[in-house]
């Protein structure tokens, strides 16, 4: 497990508290994007684009992290994708 955590912050190119700082950051909006939504389920008027953008927001500064944008090419040149 150590040596998998050691490979993965090299593949990243990130210290550990960095990394560490955005995974705590990323899974903050996420628990905030569930939390949105089901309000919205509830009462439809409220939170009605909240969810969809910040998944957008999400996704376009995900694959700007090397080692994501690396796994999808990879992924779309095997045609995973």
């Amino acid at each position: 497990m150590i040596k998998d955590s050691k490979d993965h912050l090299k593949e990243t190119k990130w210290s550990y508290w960095y990394h560490l700082r955005h995974s705590f950051k990323q899974s903050n909006k996420l628990i905030s994007v569930a939390f949105k939504s089901y309000i919205h389920g509830i009462v439809p008027a409220w939170y009605k684009s909240d969810g969809p953008v910040t998944i957008i927001k999400m996704y376009h500064q995900i694959m700007k992290i090397h080692h994501i944008w690396k796994m999808n090419k990879d992924m779309k040149d095997r045609g995973d994708v």
